[in-house]
C-alpha cells in the first residue's frame, strides 16, 4: 500500500470512508455520511482503523464476511438505517445470522450467544463436567451451578461473622447490611471472603493488599458506627481515595498509577506521563499530544482545525470556544464559570485552581502547586516551570506566553501583538486576541458586568443602566481587570447592584479611603452616569468633619465647626461660577484648622480652656511651634468678637518675594535642560517652561485646554490672558505633541470637552496642581520659587497693563510686582496711555 494512502487514512479518514462508502452503494449518494460517521464513532482512533480496513478489503461492506473489526457492523447498521441498499450486515460466523457480533472465535466474529457457548464449553465443571459455568473455586476452576464455589453457605453471613469477630463494635446483622450494600452477587462476596481469611489486617490499614471493594467496604461499615476500621490509603501519595488500580503488586490510586507510565515523549524529547501515541505507535506527552496537528479536528464553534478540548453532540469544541456554565461555587460562594456547574457542589476556576496537588518543588525547594516536571518526573512550580527564554520578538529574556506556527517562543507582550494570537471571536467574529472561552474582551466584558451588577441573575435594575452603558466606553481590558483583580472596586459594583435607588456620591462616599473607587467616580462622572461635583471641597468637607470630631471638648467642637462652616468653607462655596477648589486654596484650610485643633488640644490637656485663654498662653503656644501657627490669626480674631474668648491675636505671616525666589543663573539653566534634554517627559518639560517663562502658577498650567491654543502653523499662541502669548519653540511643539496625545488611563473613557493638555489619571479631569508641582519638584523644578524668580525678571521689563493682558494677571499684581522688582511704575504705564 503506498505511503500517501495510508498517510491519508489517518488525516483525513473520514473523506477516505465516504468515498469507499459511496463507490460500494451508490444510493449513499444522498447521504451524508460524515455525519452518521460522527454520530457513530466518538473517537478518531476508532475512523482511522476503519479507513486502514477498508482500503484494505472494501468487499467488506457488501460481502456479509465476519471479518475486520465490529466498527464495520456498527457502519454498516447506521448507513443502512440512513437508507442505504446494497450494503449488507456480517453475519455470525458460527450461527450465520445477523446479530450484534461481540465476540471473536478462530479470527472470524461471531455473536453474544455462540460466544458465551464456546466459553462454557471450553471451562467445565470440575466436578461433574457440567457446561453451566456458576464461578470459580479459590483455586481458580471452574464451577457449574449444581456445585457452586460457595457451596450450601452464604458467602455474606460467612463474612458478616468474620467481621463481627474482629472487634469492631458491630453486630453480624449490621456487618451483614455493610457486605450486602457494597457487594450485591455472591461471587464478589466469596472474593472478600477470601481475601479477608488470607490477610486479616485489611480493615485495619492493609487495604491496599486486597481487592478494590476494600475501601467501600470500610467506608460502610464506619458509617454503620465500626470502630477500628481504617479505610485504606494509597501506599504512595497516602492519599484517602478509591484504589481501583495496581501497582507493584499493590492498590494505588489513578495518579501513582499514571506516574508509571512515563516515557521520553518522541516530540519534546522530556520524561513525562505518556498522553498518546503518534501515527508511527510512538508516546507523545499531553502537551505535545494537543499540540500536534495530527490530533486536531474542525472546532464545531469556531470551525478551526483545533485539538477538541471537549466532546458535544455536534462533535467536540477547542479550548478556547469551550463554554463553561455559570453558578455559585460551592468554595468561595462567588459566582462564575464553575466545573461541576449541575451537580451539588459547583467549583470556580480559581478554587479548582488552588485545590490542584501540592508538593515540594525540586528547583526552588518551596512547597507549591505542581504545575510542570522535571525530564525525570519530579514536580516544579509554575515559576522554575516556564523558565525565561529568549523571546523570539524582541530578544529579551522572559517566560513563555505563547509560540510562533513554527514553534519559537514569544514573551507576554510580543504574543500578545503576534498574529497567531489573533482570533475571529465566536460571538461578534472580530479577529483579535481572545480573552475567555472564544468571546473576545469586548463581548466577555458585558456578560461579566451584567453578572456583577446583577448577583441574583435576574436584570440589571433600571437606576444601574447608566452606569452600565458607562462602564461599556473604557477599554474592555481595564474593566474586566478592575472585576476580577481589584476587589475594592468589584465590592462597589456589588454593593450597587444590592443597593435601592440611583446612584449617587453620597453612596460612593462610603468608600471614599479607596483610592480604587475614585477613579471609578470619575469613570461615571465622566461618562455622565454621575453629575460632576466640586471633588476638592467634597474631601475637605470629610476632612474638616473628622478633624473637628478630634476635639475633646464638646464647646469647642461646636465653636470650631461653626467657624469652618462660616469663614472657610463659606469662601471656598461662593467662589465665582465654574471655578473650582484647588488643592492650594484646600490645603490652606487643612493647615489653618490644624494648628486650630492643635491649640485647643493643648489648653485642654494644660486644664485651659478658650475661654479662659489669655494672650501670654497663646504667644507661649506660639514660641513652641513652626512659624505656621501663626494661621490661627483668623480663628482667634473671630472668636474675639463673636464673645467665645478673650481679645486675641496672633502676629501676620509677612511674604518676602524676593527672598523666595531662585537666581537668574538658575532659573536660565533650568530652561536650558528643559529644552534640550529629551529623556524627561513631554509633560514635565511643557509645564517646566510654561512657569519659567511666563510665570504661570501651577494651578493654571493643570487647566489648560485645547481651547486656548491658537496655532497658525508657522507659530502658534496661547490664551493665557486677554491677548494671546506667542510661544517659542520648542515650547510649542511640545504643546502640539501634549494636545495630539490621547492615550494614557485618562483617555479610557472617550470624552468630546474639555480636552486637557495635561490630563489626570482619572477619565475626564486635568492633573492634580499637587501632583504636577511635585512631579517639577523632582526634576529640580521648584514650583513656587521658580515662578517668582520669573515674575521678577517680567515685571523688570514690561509695564504692568502688559503682564495682565498676555499673562493673565489683574492689574494691580502686575503693580505689586513692578514695585518688588524695582522696575517699571504705574507712572510710565498712565504715560504711555496718555501717548
Amino acid at each position: 500500500m503506498p505511503d500517501a494512502e495510508l498517510l491519508r487514512s489517518t488525516a483525513e479518514p473520514e473523506a477516505v470512508i465516504s468515498e469507499i462508502v459511496r463507490s460500494a452503494d451508490p444510493a449513499c449518494e444522498g447521504i451524508d455520511v460524515a455525519a452518521v460517521l460522527q454520530a457513530v464513532f466518538r473517537q478518531r482512533p476508532q475512523l482511522r482503523m476503519l479507513a486502514e480496513v477498508l482500503q484494505a478489503k472494501p468487499g467488506l461492506l457488501t460481502s456479509g464476511c465476519p471479518e475486520g473489526p465490529r466498527a464495520i457492523e456498527r457502519l454498516v447498521r447506521a448507513l443502512r438505517e440512513a437508507g442505504a441498499g446494497q450494503l449488507v450486515l456480517p453475519r455470525c460466523g458460527d450461527c450465520g445470522r445477523e446479530r450484534p457480533l461481540t465476540g471473536l472465535g478462530d479470527g472470524a466474529r461471531i455473536c453474544t450467544a455462540c460466544s458465551n457457548h464456546r466459553n462454557t464449553r471450553a471451562n467445565p465443571c470440575v466436578i461433574c463436567g457440567s457446561t453451566t459455568l456458576a464461578g470459580r473455586d479459590r483455586a481458580g476452576r471452574p464451577r457449574c451451578r449444581a456445585h457452586p464455589p460457595w457451596g450450601t453457605t452464604d458467602p455474606a453471613q460467612e463474612l458478616a461473622k468474620l467481621i463481627a469477630a474482629s472487634h469492631f463494635g458491630i453486630s453480624a446483622a449490621t456487618a451483614q447490611q455493610a457486605v450486602r450494600s457494597v457487594e450485591r452477587t455472591r461471587p464478589g462476596q466469596l472474593r472478600l471472603l477470601w481475601a479477608l481469611e488470607d490477610i486479616p489486617g485489611l480493615l485495619t490499614g492493609r487495604g491496599a493488599e486486597g481487592p478494590p471493594t476494600i475501601s467501600a467496604l470500610a467506608q460502610a461499615l464506619i458509617h454503620r458506627g465500626a470502630r477500628g476500621v481504617v479505610v485504606p490509603s494509597c501506599p504512595f501519595c497516602q492519599r484517602a481515595t478509591n484504589l481501583k488500580q495496581r501497582r507493584d503488586g499493590l492498590r494505588c490510586c489513578g495518579p501513582c498509577w499514571n506516574d508509571t507510565k512515563i516515557a521520553t515523549c518522541a516530540a519534546c524529547g522530556r520524561v513525562r506521563p505518556i498522553g498518546g501515541r503518534r501515527f508511527d505507535g510512538h508516546p507523545v506527552c499531553g502537551t505535545c499530544r494537543q499540540h500536534d496537528p495530527f490530533n486536531h479536528r474542525p472546532c464545531s464553534v469556531c470551525g478551526e482545525m483545533r485539538f477538541r478540548n471537549v466532546r458535544t453532540d455536534d462533535g467536540g469544541v477547542c479550548a478556547a470556544c469551550r463554554q463553561i456554565p455559570t453558578a455559585i461555587c460551592a468554595t468561595c460562594g462567588k459566582r462564575g464559570p464553575c466545573h461541576f456547574a449541575n451537580t451539588e457542589a459547583p467549583k470556580c476556576l480559581p478554587c479548582s485552581a488552588k485545590g490542584r496537588a501540592e508538593a515540594v518543588c525540586t528547583a526552588c525547594g518551596k512547597r507549591r502547586r505542581v504545575n510542570n516536571r522535571t525530564a525525570t518526573g519530579q514536580p516544579l512550580c509554575g515559576n522554575c516551570g516556564n523558565e525565561p527564554k529568549p523571546c523570539a520578538g524582541c530578544g529579551g529574556n522572559f517566560r513563555t506566553s505563547g509560540r510562533t506556527p513554527e514553534g519559537e517562543p514569544l514573551c507576554q507582550t510580543c504574543w500578545s501583538k503576534h498574529p497567531a494570537a489573533h482570533r475571529p471571536c465566536t460571538q461578534c467574529a472580530s479577529v483579535e486576541r481572545l480573552y475567555r472561552n472564544g468571546q473576545c474582551a469586548d463581548c466577555t466584558r458585558a456578560a461579566d458586568l451584567r453578572d456583577v451588577l446583577s448577583p441574583s441573575g435576574d436584570l440589571i435594575r433600571p437606576e444601574l443602566e447608566p452606569v452600565f452603558e458607562a462602564l461599556l466606553k473604557p477599554p474592555p481590558r481595564s474593566v474586566l481587570h478592575w472585576i476580577h483583580k481589584m476587589p475594592a472596586r468589584r465590592a462597589v459594583l456589588q454593593a450597587l447592584a444590592t443597593e435601592r435607588g440611583p446612584v449617587t456620591h453620597e453612596f460612593l462616599d462610603r468608600f471614599a479611603a479607596a483610592r480604587s473607587v475614585e477613579y471609578l467616580r470619575a469613570a461615571l462622572v465622566a461618562a455622565g452616569a454621575l453629575p460632576a461635583r466640586d471633588e476638592q471641597l467634597a474631601r475637605l468637607e470629610r476632612w474638616l468633619t473628622a478633624t473637628v470630631a478630634r476635639v475633646s471638648s464638646v464647646e469647642e467642637r461646636r465653636i470650631l465647626r461653626n467657624y469652618t462652616n462660616w469663614q472657610p468653607l463659606r469662601r471656598l462655596r461662593r467662589l465665582p461660577a465654574g471655578q473650582l477648589v484647588t488643592h492650594g486654596r484646600a490645603e490652606t484650610v487643612r493647615v489653618e484648622i490644624r494648628n486650630v485643633a492643635r491649640l485647643l488640644e493643648w489648653l485642654y490637656d494644660g486644664g485651659a480652656t478658650l475661654g479662659t485663654c489669655t494672650q501670654d498662653q497663646v504667644d507661649a503656644w506660639l514660641s513652641d511651634g513652626p512659624s505656621t501657627c501663626a494661621t490661627v490669626r483668623g480663628f482667634l480674631l473671630w472668636t474675639s468678637r463673636r464673645g467665645h474668648s478673650r481679645p486675641l491675636t496672633a502676629p501676620v505671616i509677612s511674604n518676602y518675594f524676593t527672598a523666595r525666589t531662585i537666581g537668574k543663573d538658575r532659573r536660565w539653566a533650568l530652561v536650558r535642560r528643559l529644552v534640550h534634554d529629551e529623556q524627561l517627559p513631554v509633560v514635565d518639560r511643557a509645564a517646566g517652561l510654561l512657569l519659567l517663562l511666563f510665570a504661570q502658577p501651577v494651578g493654571r498650567i493643570s487647566r489648560l485646554t485645547t481651547d486656548h491654543i491658537v496655532d497658525r502653523g508657522d507659530t502658534l499662541a496661547l490664551k493665557l490672558g486677554r491677548v494671546p502669548a506667542e510661544i517659542p519653540a520648542p515650547l510649542d511643539d511640545l504643546i502640539r505633541q501634549l494636545a495630539e496625545r490621547r492615550d494614557g488611563r485618562a483617555a479610557t473613557v472617550p470624552i468630546e470637552e474639555p480636552k486637557w493638555l495635561f490630563h489626570s489619571i482619572y477619565p475626564g479631569q486635568p492633573i492634580d496642581p499637587h501632583t504636577l508641582g511635585r512631579r517639577l519638584k523632582t526634576i529640580g523644578v521648584p514650583p513656587q520659587l521658580a515662578r517668582h524668580a520669573s515674575l521678577m525678571d517680567i515685571a523688570s521689563e514690561l509695564p504692568a497693563v502688559v503682564i495682565s493682558r498676555l499673562l493673565g494677571f489683574h492689574q494691580s499684581t502686575g503693580d505689586n510686582w513692578i514695585r518688588e522688582s524695582q522696575g517699571f511704575s504705574a507712572d510710565y504705564a498712565a504715560e504711555v496711555s496718555r501717548r
